[in-house]
């Protein structure tokens, strides 16, 4: 595929906003706090946004509001109007849920996005990519494909998800929410705790783009169909991602210096995860691992294209943060983490992965700007 700029973006998490995100990473900070529920739960914590406006109450309100945001956001830091070039923009939205299991109505995900689209005033028809967990992921290469395939020239991504006591009380009867601390890829890690989020991507050909925040140059995807929930533990789709990925960026696993884990410390997930990344690094320690969702939780479909910020973030500033949660790493992974402080990057080259509910694989390879 054609290389795509990243010519603008924008994102909060319950760290921050934009940079403040990976400057608190770094620090060791973690966005959980104690939040009520009305049913017990496996556990209190969830990782919020801080300082919820009160007109936002209405779940629905909250996720369009900020989804918005970041969209207004990361345009505003381009020269595209989309109203004056709307025959040739495009805008990709991701969620999972969203707010659909707790607020009463007719809404759908489509619903959503025009409602976002009409927010911002946008004469535009979105195109919406509910694919569980790789929902952000996927509306990324959903974009990328209409840029490589001519048919647009700008393509806006948008991806929200928010903590919602419906989907709280999901992931405790899942027994997939932990009862203790979020811990990717720990001996003791024993499931996730729920985060929300919103992120903002303004794509363009890098022909056509002087000054980016780094680039997309691959994107794979590949679905195990082995069950509702559970991943196959062969791990053969998400390799199938991460080759098809390499193959459309032109490099191998050799160029990789980053690996964007999906980490969602669940027992199956990342003995699944670690299992591929021994498998495809032959056990180098020269390729760095990071998971932030023991951080910022997991904020489901919004997660993907957080974590492509943050990915992009890293190869510019060419160092990784420790992993927040992970005290005693799994064996055959163990030397690639970075300890407290972080660790250098090799090469501007890094990889992020996500794995959804269904099946859902997708690994997007980004390159950092040149130093």
């Amino acid at each position: 595929m054609k290389a795509l700029a990243v010519a603008a973006w924008s994102m909060t998490t319950p760290l921050g906003e934009d940079e403040a995100t990976l400057d608190a990473l770094f620090e060791g900070r973690s966005g959980h706090s104690v939040q009520a529920s009305p049913w017990a739960l496996r556990n209190s914590l969830a990782a919020v946004i801080p300082n919820r406006p009160d007109f936002a109450k209405p779940e629905r309100i909250w996720q369009r509001h900020l989804a918005t945001d970041v969209a207004r956001k990361a345009l505003s830091r381009t020269a595209v109007d989309i109203r004056r070039d709307r025959k040739r923009c495009a805008c990709v939205f991701a969620t999972s849920y969203g707010h659909l299991i707790d607020d009463a109505g007719d809404d759908t995900m489509s619903t959503w996005a025009r409602d976002c689209v009409r927010s911002l005033e946008w004469d535009l028809d979105p195109v919406v990519v509910g694919s569980g967990c790789s929902s952000g992921s996927d509306a990324l290469g959903v974009a990328a494909a209409m840029l490589d395939a001519g048919a647009v020239d700008v393509a806006v991504v948008v991806a929200a998800d928010i903590v919602t006591q419906a989907k709280r009380l999901a992931h405790s009867r899942l027994g997939t929410m932990t009862a203790e601390q979020h811990r990717p890829f720990d001996v003791a890690r024993s499931g996730m705790l729920l985060g929300e989020a919103a992120a903002a991507v303004v794509l363009m050909r890098s022909a056509d783009c002087a000054e980016h925040a780094g680039e997309l140059i691959g994107v794979g995807a590949a679905n195990d169909a082995f069950g509702l929930t559970a991943p196959d533990p062969s791990g053969l789709s998400v390799r199938f991602a991460l080759e098809r990925a390499l193959l459309a960026a032109e490099l191998t696993y050799d160029d990789l210096a980053l690996y964007y884990a999906h980490g969602t410390a669940t027992p199956l997930n990342d003995a699944l995860e670690a299992k591929v990344i021994s498998e495809v690094f032959a056990n180098r320690d020269d390729v760095t691992i990071v998971g932030t969702k023991g951080a910022l939780g997991h904020s489901l479909g919004a997660c993907g294209v957080i974590e492509f910020i943050l990915l992009l973030q890293m190869l510019n500033r060419r160092r990784a943060p420790a992993t927040v949660g992970l005290t005693d790493p799994i064996a055959e992974i163990a030397a690639n983490f970075p300890a407290p402080g972080g660790r250098p990057l090799r090469s501007p080259y890094g990889a992020s992965v996500t794995l959804g509910f269904g099946g859902f694989n997708t690994a997007l390879i980004a390159r950092g700007r040149p130093q």
